[in-house]
């Protein structure tokens, strides 16, 4: 796991090591053991590097046997051994022990087709002087980030991280008014957008290819296909999903680094904590939070599976103390405003395993794949919805023919459309294009206008933008924050291809989620993990902003900066902040950290209080 970054320019007299040496250096965290770069005229790449595998190898960047192809790249290529088999055979020299050496020598062999060969997590660089093309790439299902911006005067500038991106002098940093209207609905900034109009998001499973002064060339190799209709007999299915998770959990075991698992309690990092048990030699460790609020403290249900597979297992809890703590560390990593609450759990879970460990397997992407959120069995009874499932839907868009808009009322859970109507002044309203605000799923949903199933088209959906732009980002950023390389073999393509190809009665049965993979879980875990009630992992933001936290977020959004920012009208937003109305407890979060943002990233406060605080150790 490294950071990455570099710049391709027109004229060869441009040197860009400066620009390198600052990106490497903002991006210590996600790579503290050694820095790399080469610079030659017109291009220049860095990374630096967190050993994993090859550890003793030179490192980055990479070559193939002639020198006439340099690479740098962040991730594992889990079957790397394998492929370095073929290209010996096929009598192409590899060099080292690092998976990253086999990456320009297959290019090499196979030209940009090389990365349908990839098994893992990566974002590669790779220049080839021969056609004097620099070619961007990102794994099939978007966990490794890749940032980039298309310079007026021809130049491409790229990192791993927006805050990295943005050491490149001269670099503008005008918002966009789209990626906040959109953050404000989803809590994040969906890519290809970033928080800056001139940065864009290099979006999964694409090859960017830039040649100085023209515009990119863009091609997606892969894609989530949920249109699947066979339905094997259960055992047969389950049967299948338990060998290709058992392959996906021993593919990333592989390490020369101490390696452990997040332990949550629910189904799916418990899943793979047992697949995972029994293929180490030594106990594993693993980890979990825990919170002073019962209804949300799962590290009861960590501890039996713990015992259950013979783990040695570590638990931090966290308090509102904590929670303050993290918020200013959480925005600094992630660069843009991010609204996810349960980012507070996964900084403190990650710092708890990086005492232990520098490799976590993670049991996340299951949700997407195996239809376990609660917001599909809504969405699936619309348009009668259970009244304890009232507060999850947007009542607003619930008569609309449009699969875009009954979906966002389930979706939406940051500022809902009617809210933002009457926050956002004439000025913003003004900077947004004509048709905005809009709803930004409906081009989402085109991609699968011919799925039979409305239920796949939402799994499809949220596939392509929930999963990489709200839960990928989350756990690359918190644990790169701590130096640990999480692996997630829930989202092996191999394992998504094939539960992608079933009807969905095999995974939402009766408005009970993931029927199938607790088939599979049956096999492998105690009942009492299988028969829960699901739990995503939260943190208690209610209880936190009904307390201590209030009094931070009322001062910070009713403060001179934040009523002058310019996107909110200032009455409707005192008005709205001073109520504080449980029911916009998210939308008040939302807004929260897109000013906490502009403390940070706009205004210069570093550290400003009174979030800041001190963080408790238990």
């Amino acid at each position: 796991m490294c950071g990455i970054a570099g710049v391709l320019t027109p004229t060869a007299a441009t040197d860009g090591t400066a620009f390198l040496r600052a990106a490497c250096a903002r991006m210590t965290h996600r790579g503290p053991d050694a820095v790399g770069g080469h610079s030659a005229p017109g291009i220049a790449l860095g990374m630096a590097r967190l050993k994993i595998v090859g550890i003793h190898d030179e490192g980055q960047p990479v070559y193939n046997a002639d020198r006439s192809v340099v690479c740098v790249f962040n991730g594992e290529i889990y079957n790397h051994t394998a492929l370095r088999r073929r290209l010996a055979q096929a009598g192409h020299q590899v060099g080292g022990a690092s998976d990253a050496q086999v990456i320009p020598a297959l290019y090499d062999a196979m030209g940009l087709d090389f990365v349908d060969e990839l098994q893992g997590m990566f974002a590669i660089a790779l220049y080839d002087f021969r056609s004097r093309r620099l070619h961007l790439v990102t794994d099939r299902v978007g966990k490794k980030p890749l940032f980039y911006s298309a310079r007026p005067d021809g130049s491409v500038v790229f990192a791993s991280e927006l805050p990295a991106l943005m050491t490149f002098p001269g670099l503008n940093r005008e918002t966009d008014p789209v990626a906040v209207d959109q953050y404000l609905s989803h809590r994040v900034v969906p890519a290809p957008h970033t928080i800056y109009r001139d940065v864009r998001k290099v979006l999964p499973a694409t090859v960017l290819t830039f040649e100085a002064g023209t515009a990119p060339l863009e091609r997606r190799y892969w894609r989530f296909d949920f249109s699947g209709t066979e339905e094997p007999p259960q055992d047969v299915a389950a049967d299948t999903v338990d060998a290709l998770l058992g392959e996906a959990v021993e593919d990333r075991l592989a390490a020369e680094v101490p390696l452990g698992a997040m332990l949550s309690g629910g189904l799916d990092s418990s899943l793979v904590v047992a697949f995972a048990a029994r293929r180490t030699a030594h106990p594993l460790h693993t980890f979990s939070v825990g919170f002073e609020q019962k209804s949300f403290d799962e590290s009861g249900y960590a501890r039996l599976v713990a015992r259950h597979c013979g783990t040695r297992h570590h638990t931090y809890r966290i308090d509102v103390d904590d929670a303050r703590a993290a918020i200013d560390p959480i925005l600094l990593h992630m660069g843009e405003p991010y609204a996810f609450p349960s980012a507070i759990a996964s900084y403190y879970m990650y710092r708890l395993a990086r005492q232990h460990v520098t490799v976590t397997l993670t049991g996340d992407g299951s949700d997407e794949i195996f239809c376990g959120y609660r917001r599909y069995s809504v969405f699936d009874r619309l348009p009668s919805v259970d009244p304890a499932d009232a507060h999850r839907v947007d009542p607003d868009l619930l008569g609309s023919p449009d699969i875009a808009d009954r979906y966002r009322a389930v979706l939406v859970d940051g500022v809902r459309d009617g809210l933002k109507r009457r926050l956002y002044s004439p000025a913003f309203l003004d900077r947004l294009p004509r048709d905005h605000p809009t709803n930004p799923l409906r081009e989402r949903f085109r991609e699968s206008a011919g799925h039979a199933s409305e239920l796949d088209r939402v799994m499809q959906v949220d596939s392509g933008f929930w999963l990489p732009d709200a839960q990928l980002v989350k756990i690359d950023r918190m644990a790169m924050a701590h130096s640990v390389e999480p692996r997630s073999p829930f989202l092996d393509h191999r394992l998504i291809d094939y539960v992608g190809a079933l009807a969905p009665s095999l995974k939402l049965v009766g408005g009970e989620e993931k029927v199938l993979l607790k088939r599979v879980a049956r096999r492998h875990l105690p009942t009492e993990i299988i028969d829960r009630r699901k739990q995503e992992l939260a943190v208690p933001l209610e209880a936190w902003l009904g307390g201590q936290l209030r009094t931070v977020i009322q001062s910070t959004l009713l403060s001179e900066a934040a009523l002058e920012r310019g996107y909110f009208d200032p009455d409707v937003l005192r008005t709205l902040v001073g109520a504080f109305r449980p029911e916009h407890v998210y939308a008040l979060w939302t807004l929260f950290m897109l000013e906490r943002w502009h403390l940070l990233f706009t205004d210069g406060h570093t550290s400003p209080e009174p979030v800041a605080a001190g963080v408790g150790r238990r």
